[in-house]
């Protein structure tokens, strides 16, 4: 019996217009109706993922949610992080440097609260700022936001600068400490070592006495891997990539517009 269902956000639970529609809505109601908990695995920052909770009328529905890729757990009736992990300071700005140094066309971003962090102004730092309702910031100086908390760095950019970003990291002498992961092909997520969504959803489930072979996970990106590897039941959207299809149980037949969230979750509970 599926206790936990853990779904992404972009590509699986939202449509391309970032709305959850409202077949998935009121299937996600019915899930939650038969007992088991409902959240959200994203790579969002705990304010975006509240906004897009709020839109859809889930508030006093979702009791909680995963944040940054792993970087947090969130409960939502005590409105607080049950659950952190914090990207050392150090490491942050040994990145900033290794990036800045060596692909200039790259922007380096940092989210926190309503805030994001940019070292570029441009069309797609505004489109991710907007997404989330954030304030756009520029870094004029890196050492500026030493003291605050940040759970991921996000690099954004064209698809070839960003894997050649991720075997720069790979390689340099902080690449075991970190790991890096495709959220979309023009943005890059760089996470502490142990820390993604994987990790998460296990504490989680501990934390509420559910057995991850009770646990049903839906993805569609690279970010969502460990995940489907971790529940023990997976779905990869129909519009998922193609590596990211061989970790699924389950391949929907319809995309994230055409709600193959509300496809996958008929096809694994009784609704």
């Amino acid at each position: 019996m599926i206790k936990i269902v853990a779904a992404d956000m972009d590509g699986t639970s939202l449509g391309t217009d970032e709305n959850i529609s409202e077949a998935n809505i009121k299937t996600i109601k019915k899930v939650i109706d038969t007992g088991a908990e409902f959240i959200f695995a994203s790579g969002r920052p705990v304010y975006g993922i509240n906004l897009k909770i709020g839109d859809a009328g889930l508030t006093d529905k979702i009791r909680y949610f995963i944040a940054y890729n792993g970087g947090i757990v969130y409960d939502t009736e005590n409105k607080k992080n049950i659950y952190t992990k914090i990207m050392d300071f150090e490491i942050i700005k040994k990145i900033y440097n290794l990036i800045l140094q060596n692909i200039s066309d790259l922007c380096f971003c940092l989210h926190e609260d309503e805030f994001i962090y940019v070292t570029q102004d441009n069309e797609i730092t505004t489109l991710e700022a907007e997404s989330n309702h954030q304030t756009k910031v520029l870094i004029n100086d890196i050492e500026d936001l030493s003291g605050k908390k940040f759970m991921k760095i996000l690099l954004v950019g064209e698809h070839k600068k960003l894997e050649y970003a991720a075997e720069i990291l790979k390689q340099s002498e902080i690449g075991d400490t970190i790991k890096t992961m495709f959220s979309l092909d023009m943005l890059l997520e760089v996470l502490p070592a142990a820390s993604d969504k994987s990790v998460a959803l296990k504490w989680l489930s501990e934390y509420l006495n559910v057995p991850l072979t009770s646990v049903l996970a839906v993805g569609d990106a690279e970010n969502d891997i460990e995940m489907l590897k971790t529940a023990g039941y997976s779905v990869a959207m129909q519009n998922a990539y193609k590596h990211v299809k061989k970790y699924a149980d389950y391949i929907t037949e319809k995309n994230n517009d055409e709600n193959g969230l509300t496809e996958a979750l008929e096809k694994f509970l009784d609704l």
